[in-house]
């Protein structure tokens, strides 16, 4: 989705990011509160191993490193991501607990779970955005479509008649299957799995159509020739895809599907050390060797700092919300 052009964020959130840019800091530059206080603990919500993992375990170790403190990552899966981001909402505000937050915990649960554990815009203080990746549009090369107008056109002349796999209701791949019906005023068939790997399993033998999916997961089947990327949802063009156009190309520049991976801490965090752990975290995004190491991993280096990225979470949960209610989906307890 694009961030120019959703709705602004409510002041509270704004408020909450904790922009310091002029407050002293409370330990020198070469020290961290974790050194002199304790441990501080990464919480991903999530199961050690995909995406979300790594993103974090990169991060902690150049954070360590940068700062010569302890860091370590404790991951806390469950209810979707949000025992992770509950646990960091209750917990001490003292920068040592923080959140690797994402689409899921911050915009799309929120959105659409009727009863929530915590509050985006009361229960954090962002710090900045890390990395992110965009997904795209891919098919079965057996559908009749070899570009996105051909797409539209197909999806338009048999509603309902393409199957679009997602796994499941919910995740990001499915928001932007319903976030690509109303941008785009088709009707798409979609199909709910448990996780990514069935539906890709399906999408290669032609039980379904299509699938919103990020290019470096669809790489393998791309390049095997049994799957094709008509576009890419972000404003800009995948570096790992460099041919397939982006949505801005293609004149849809609300059409964004983005995956993104930030740092949160509770509320009421003290403004120093807001202010200390962000100018850490700007220097391990500006260090060239980092932005390497997130490159070959498949990530987008794309770091957004204090009221921006808080400005910017509030922009992803009002869009959801919007795409939510016009679909109307929730979910239950």
């Amino acid at each position: 989705m694009s961030e120019t052009t959703r709705p602004a964020p409510r002041a509270t959130l704004q408020r909450r990011s904790l922009l310091c840019a002029g407050l002293a800091c409370a330990w020198p530059l070469g020290a961290t509160w974790a050194q002199s206080v304790g441990v501080t603990k990464l919480i991903v919500p999530y199961t050690p191993g995909a995406s979300n993992d790594l993103v974090a375990r990169l991060f902690a170790d150049a954070m360590a490193k940068r700062t010569g403190g302890n860091w370590i990552v404790e991951n806390k899966p469950g209810a979707g991501s949000m025992l992770g981001a509950e646990h960091v909402a209750k917990a001490s505000p003292d920068g040592l607990t923080l959140l690797l937050c994402a689409p899921a915990n911050m915009g799309i649960l929120p959105a659409i779970r009727k009863t929530m554990r915590y509050d985006v815009e009361r229960d954090f203080s962002f710090i900045g955005r890390i990395a992110s990746s965009p997904f795209g549009l891919a098919v079965n090369t057996a559908v009749p479509a070899t570009n996105f107008a051909e797409f539209i056109q197909l999806a338009i002349s048999k509603p309902g008649a393409i199957r679009i796999g997602a796994a499941g209701m919910g995740s990001l791949d499915y928001m932007g299957s319903s976030l690509l019906q109303a941008q785009l005023g088709i009707k798409l068939q979609i199909i709910p799995y448990k996780g990514m790997a069935p539906v890709l399993n399906d999408l290669r033998a032609g039980h379904i159509d299509a699938t919103i999916v990020s290019p470096a997961t669809a790489l393998p089947l791309i390049r095997e020739g049994q799957v094709r990327m008509l576009a890419v949802l972000d404003k800009q063009r995948s570096a790992l895809l460099p041919n397939v156009p982006s949505s801005a190309d293609l004149g849809q520049p609300r059409l964004h599907v983005l995956n993104w991976w930030g740092i949160a801490a509770p509320a009421k965090l003290p403004p120093a050390t807001a202010n200390t752990l962000r100018q850490h975290m700007q220097a391990v995004l500006a260090d060239p060797s980092f932005m390497k190491t997130l490159q070959d991993k498949g990530f987008e280096p794309s770091p957004l700092m204090g009221d921006a990225f808080a400005q910017f979470v509030g922009a992803e949960l009002g869009a959801w919300k919007q795409i939510a209610r016009q679909d109307n989906i929730s979910l239950e307890e």
